[in-house]
């Protein structure tokens, strides 16, 4: 079996849907929150997420005719991981963000939900700052503080609202 490489405007595309989704999840989630403390912060992770799409287009332009350079396409492992992180639903539709935020049930479900999205993103940002050039990498992990500082967040919101995991 062949190894599929992608190239770095691929991976960053990768990147751009998920914070995408999580942008749009977060938005939507909030117009359903009852709590003000979890509407705010849903509001908060929000924006953030958006910031965060800006950082993942710039680096994108950098890149020289949207190939693989600075990123190292033989990682198989990282590749292994990426591809079965773009064959999930939140690489391949657009809206997957907001469906989600629409089939909540609770808020508890939503910070639940919330922080499990926020663990699988860091996995994928994990992966894509070992093939990103060294000189780049600076950008990937404040994202990664970034997604560490939102499940923080939402755990503490979690403990203090439901009373715990």
């Amino acid at each position: 079996m062949d190894p599929v490489h992608f190239t770095g405007k691929e991976i960053l595309d990768m990147a751009v849907r998920i914070e995408e989704n999580g942008m749009r999840f977060y938005a939507d989630a909030a117009k359903g929150a009852k709590s003000k403390d979890l509407r705010e912060l849903f509001k908060a992770l929000s924006e953030d997420e958006g910031t965060h799409i800006k950082m993942f287009l710039d680096l994108k332009k950098l890149l020289v005719d949207n190939t693989t350079e600075g990123f190292d396409p033989y990682l198989d492992e990282a590749q292994s991981y990426l591809r079965t992180m773009a064959d999930a639903e939140v690489f391949t539709n657009p809206e997957a963000g907001k469906e989600t935020a629409r089939a909540l049930k609770s808020e508890e479900e939503a910070i639940k939900l919330a922080i499990g999205m926020e663990k699988d993103s860091l996995l994928f940002y994990y992966e894509l700052e070992r093939m990103i050039r060294e000189k780049d990498r600076k950008l990937v992990e404040s994202i990664i503080e970034q997604e560490k500082d939102h499940v923080k967040r939402l755990t503490a919101l979690q403990a203090n609202l439901f009373g715990g995991l």
